[in-house]
């Protein structure tokens, strides 16, 4: 009877294959409109009821078991070459289901006759793999679980035995794991031919620890992640010898990818909790290194899925991993309790790295990755676990999905409260207190690319905003009609079943691998089609705990045509497929792939880097340790740490350049004269060195006494001394026309501010320089705007000019950076002027005396955090034009016209601290960006009136803030933190937005010059902020960028391959420096060395 029923599903499965291929849905060559969305089928439609439900009692719930709600995984895969992925899920405590496709979306449970479920246990992560090599898809499962008995946690490997049932083979491959797993992926990761396997484990669920004693250390094995090399095919663990890290994690998922393109597949390893992510960089002699610090700058703390894929279409691998922070203003302060700044520090100096609770999505720039989550706008999207980074609309660039919400909000504030007053008593009813926790289904997350890093956010549009409580997510071509279905495993509701509804063209690589890789796992195609590229991998462990359909998967969009496939396979044999038609799938052989030889192309790039010390600059920033946020709590970044600052000039008339690089507090500046070859010494005169106490800001060479020397002026700034202290005053160093410096204490007024910048003029038209003072701060006072201040010069003696010469320069604000330039044509030099939370200030010089003529110059609503200006005829026209460095678009705040980013400054509670609130709009107010708990360590009164999380959640700024001390306070707002270039036309500043790229970082300085030699200007940008308050994501994205001018005003981003520029530090100040043969680029670095390259 058992042969006659295997005879039937064999015979079934032909004729459906044969019916599947006659009656394949013919799509549209030419559509006129792409459009995108998804059809949620019903179970009765599909077949598929499949539920991962959750019974609670007094024995199972989150007190007992933490990962009660962490969900199952889902995997897509064709297990009999029918031509039709069929669907495995994952239950916890359910059985797994295996579903087999019989065309037009129509499913059969074939579980109990598959034999796939018949030993129990908690299954967590599932990948299809065909680990004999036999031609079909085996089903790999990590069990995981509360069981402390290593033989109920074995992993399962179902053998497919090529007639819809399955053997559970896992211990005579070697891979009956028995550790608490969660996902593992098969790749070959020594380019032998075979599939070896990464499996992610875990430590026991902290409340195992707690209801078990006694644990036998020896036990440690099954909790670290283990990889599997595969000798013959059988699987041996070599773990201990092949560097990957042997600590105790909470390992959720892991991507197989090759992320510097050298034909070796690396691995990034997602860790929850303190343990950081561990990026694995491939030797190439079957061992790892883990590059984590090196190629990443910072990682999400709590990460649960992740996936890999070109989102740029630059040739080069990028990374997603997901959190658990919401984006709703509501939820975020109800559930999330605040950073601890202490614990932050702490992890990251016990080797931790830099861990924020946020997504990350790192793109690739081919020496590390910037991660640029937050302008895609997908940083926060709540309790998160699958991201898929996928094209579900045919249109040729990656889209986003994720998978979100956990059955029951165990980390919200309130009802935490409540379970330790519940715990004080002595309670054992832990059951009964799990009930008060809030239980919220949440819609999962869809976000179409738009290209230029932008993400419109579309699970409304495209139908995929049912609530739920979703985990494993997987993808295929479940109708075959030319685009990507998807899977979702729920809790407590049947998974979906999302068929897909977009119009675009396709091209579907299909692989026939060699005789150790069926399916060719780590392939790589490469399509070039109408002037694009595209970019995709051949690896099916993807996201949360899941796999997806093998194949390689293009939209084209409208294309009709590919002009080129390059299919490339691990040991580099490549197939070439030239003029291949849309809309169609292509078998690819490796038998058909031949041997291509590389042929090294040597790239000249712009810049050359140098090491400094190697030319004799070894000077090395030490930035002074300074806790700003004691008393400000709520500052949103750090203002001690501006410099350090450049400036240069041949100072001891020899024909060359010089360099002065100023020091922090407690370090001495320092100068470096050029030598004839090109190499730098320090000199003998650092008459600085005694004024180290004070912190070096912006410094400038000028002739102050008219003897044709340069003397220097430096400016003393930072948070750290209050205003009115001696050590604030700025300095004057005097050049004896040998390049000997002495101090001239008496030239300078007692003028005690902290000041960043010095800017010089003739303003008075009387032959010598006059000078402009940035102030950058009042010490305490965060937002409360500071006086700026012009010096005449009169016989070398600098004099405060009367506030007459300048009137707005009084309480101007919060100056970084300022720029003289004769804005009207009129011969003499007006001043420019930028700041944090200022506008852009226009003071037109007339006859000496300044007026603000920023309406004029066609300048409104220009409020930004400005960090720098340039000015530089920028189109050739005859007139300056300015670039100038704002935030960026890379960070957590969102503003607009419609609704500004503002700031509200006061001491709002009257106990004589200067308190600073931030606030966004949500729904139809303003509410504060921080929490509860941050917000009452700064105002105590907040927790008092507010008495639980809730409550504070639900209110708006007005009820939190007294009003009266709002209306005596300070507010500023700012709808715009693009960095911008001003086109000088006709007398008005004509607004440009510079490239996405340049967006990525605050621009901390520019240079404006001809570096192509075209004839047409190209902008140079630098910038980073490393120090910010531990709630927001440190600006680090930046390393540097290229933009080349077309004579227009347009200006395209080059890539850090291409032209040689990549600093990835935290960049600060830049300057060129001529030499005898070429120029010499060099950008100062907070907290480390300078950076130099040569062009």
């Amino acid at each position: 009877m058992k042969n006659i029923k295997i005879q039937f599903i064999v015979a079934s499965t032909l004729c459906l294959f044969l019916l599947n291929c006659n009656q394949r849905p013919k799509r549209d060559l030419y559509p006129e409109t792409l459009t995108g969305g998804f059809e949620l089928l019903s179970a009765e439609r599909t077949g598929i009821d499949f539920n991962n439900a959750i019974t609670e009692s007094e024995k199972v719930n989150h007190l007992y078991y933490n990962q009660l709600y962490s969900g199952a995984g889902v995997a897509i895969g064709d297990i009999n070459n029918d031509g039709l992925p069929d669907i495995f899920f994952c239950g916890n405590q359910v059985s797994d289901r295996l579903y087999f496709n019989k065309g037009d979306l129509k499913f059969e449970n074939i579980t109990k006759s598959s034999r796939v479920a018949r030993n129990s246990g908690w299954s967590w992560g599932v990948t299809m793999a065909d680990v004999n090599n036999d031609g079909y898809l085996d089903i790999y499962v990590s069990r995981n679980g509360e069981s402390m008995k290593p033989e109920d946690r074995k992993n399962q490997l179902l053998i497919n035995n090529q007639d819809l049932t399955f053997t559970e083979s896992a211990s005579l491959y070697g891979l009956a794991d028995a550790g608490f797993s969660s996902q593992a992926v098969f790749f070959d990761m020594d380019n032998d031919g075979d599939l070896d396997m990464y499996q992610v484990n875990q430590l026991p669920d902290a409340r195992l620890f707690r209801r078990y004693s006694n644990i036998p250390k020896k036990r440690e094995v099954y909790y670290k992640d283990k990889l599997y090399r595969n000798d013959n095919g059988k699987y041996k663990d070599v773990s201990e010898e092949v560097g990957i890290s042997r600590d105790m994690t909470y390992g959720l998922s892991v991507s197989a990818s090759d992320f510097n393109n050298d034909g070796w597949t690396d691995l990034y390893i997602a860790n929850d909790y303190d343990k950081p992510d561990i990026l694995y960089y491939n030797n190439g002699d079957g061992t790892f290194k883990n590059v984590t610090d090196e190629k990443l700058k910072h990682i999400s703390q709590f990460s649960m899925g992740t996936d890999t894929g070109d989102i740029n279409n630059d040739g080069l691998m990028d990374l997603i991993t997901l959190d658990m922070a919401s984006d709703d203003h509501y939820r975020s302060k109800t559930n999330m309790g605040s950073m601890s700044a202490e614990k932050f520090h702490k992890l990251v100096d016990e080797g931790n790295h830099y861990q924020y609770m946020a997504n990350t999505l790192q793109v690739n720039n081919g020496s590390s990755f910037s991660d640029i989550a937050n302008i895609a706008r997908i940083s926060k999207t709540d309790w998160s676990w699958a991201g898929l980074l996928v094209d579900l609309d045919n249109d040729g660039l990656k889209d986003i999905i994720i998978s979100n919400g956990v059955k029951k909000d165990v980390r919200n504030n309130d009802f935490l409260t409540g379970l330790n007053e519940k715990l004080k008593t002595d309670s054992q009813d832990f059951y009964e207190m799990t009930k008060s926790a809030p239980s919220v289904p949440l819609s999962n997350h869809a976000f179409k690319n738009t290209g230029n890093y932008k993400f419109e956010k579309v699970e409304e549009k495209w139908g995929f905003d049912t609530p739920s409580f979703s985990s494993g997510m997987s993808y295929g071509d479940l109708d075959n009609d030319g685009d990507l279905d998807v899977v979702v495993n729920n809790m407590e509701v049947s998974a979906f079943i999302y068929e897909n509804k977009t119009n675009g063209n396709f091209l579907n690589i299909k692989l026939k691998g060699s005789e150790k890789n069926t399916f060719g796992y780590g392939v790589k195609a490469i399509i070039h089609h109408n002037g694009k590229t595209q970019t995709a991998e051949n690896v099916v462990t993807r996201g949360y705990l899941s796999s997806v359909e093998s194949g390689l998967f293009f939209g084209l969009g409208k294309d009709t045509e590919v002009n080129k496939v390059e299919v490339i396979w691990p040991n580099g044999k490549t197939n070439i497929i030239k003029n291949v038609g849309a809309n169609k799938e292509l078998v690819v052989s490796y038998d058909d792939a031949k041997i291509t030889s590389k042929i090294q192309v040597s790239k000249t790039t712009i810049f050359n880097e140098a090491k400094a010390s190697d030319i004799g600059i070894s000077f090395v920033h030490k930035e002074n340790s300074f806790n700003e946020y004691e008393e400000e709590v709520l500052l949103p970044h750090n203002i001690s740490q501006n410099g350090p600052f450049t400036a240069t000039a041949d100072i001891n008339n020899d024909g060359l350049e010089d360099l002065f690089i100023g020091g922090a507090l407690g370090q001495q500046g320092i100068l470096y004269l050029q030598k004839s070859d090109s190499s730098f010494v320090e000199s003998s005169s650092q008459p600085w060195a005694k004024d180290k106490d004070s912190e070096d800001q912006g410094a400038l060479f000028l002739d102050v006494d008219g003897d044709s020397d340069l003397d220097l002026y430096i400016t003393s700034g930072g948070s750290e001394y209050p205003q009115g202290s001696k050590l604030l005053k700025d300095r004057l160093y005097i050049n004896d026309g040998l390049g000997q410096f002495i101090k001239n204490d008496k030239a300078l007024p007692n003028i005690f501010e902290s000041t960043i910048c010095v800017k010089s003029s003739d303003i008075d038209k009387d032959g010598d320089l006059d000078l402009f003072v940035g102030t950058r701060l009042k010490s305490g006072q965060y937002g409360f705007p500071a006086s700026s201040y012009i010096l005449i010069n009169t016989n070398g003696i600098y004099t405060r000019a009367s506030i007459e010469v300048a009137v707005d320069l009084n309480n101007l604000g919060m100056v970084t950076d300022a720029v003289f330039s004769d804005i009207d044509n009129d011969g003499d030099e007006d001043l420019l002027i930028v700041g944090e939370w200022m506008e852009i200030n226009i003071l037109e010089n007339n006859k000496g005396i300044f007026g603000n003529s920023a309406d004029k110059f066609g300048l409104k609503n220009t409020r930004g955090l400005w960090w720098s200006i340039s000015a530089s005829d920028i189109d050739n026209d005859g007139d300056d034009d300015y670039v100038i460095g704002n935030l960026g678009l890379n960070n957590k705040f969102k503003a607009s016209v419609e609704h500004p980013f503002k700031v509200y400054v006061n001491d709002f509670d009257g106990n004589g601290t200067n308190d600073v609130v931030l606030a966004k709009f949500y729904k139809d107010d303003y509410v504060p960006m921080r929490g509860r708990e941050c917000t009452s360590q700064q105002m105590p009164y907040v927790a008092e009136k507010f008495k639980d999380y809730h409550s504070f959640a639900s209110s708006k700024l007005i009820d939190i803030l007294p009003e009266d001390k709002v209306k005596d306070g300070v507010v500023y707002e700012i709808s715009n933190f693009e960095s911008i270039i001003l086109v000088n036309e006709d007398g008005q500043l004509v607004r440009k937005s510079l490239p996405i790229e340049a967006q990525l970082s605050p621009i901390k300085s520019s240079i404006v010059m001809d570096l192509n030699k075209d004839g047409n200007k190209d902008i140079i940008t630098f910038g980073n902020h490393y120090g910010v308050e531990v709630e927001t994501t440190r600006y680090d994205a930046g390393f540097g960028n290229v933009l080349l001018g077309d004579g227009n005003n347009n200006f395209i981003n080059m890539s850090a391959i291409e032209s040689g520029l990549y600093i990835s530090l935290d960049s600060r100040d830049a300057k060129i420096i001529k030499q005898s043969n070429s120029n010499l680029l060099v950008i100062s670095n907070n907290n480390d060395s300078v950076s130099v390259f040569k062009f």
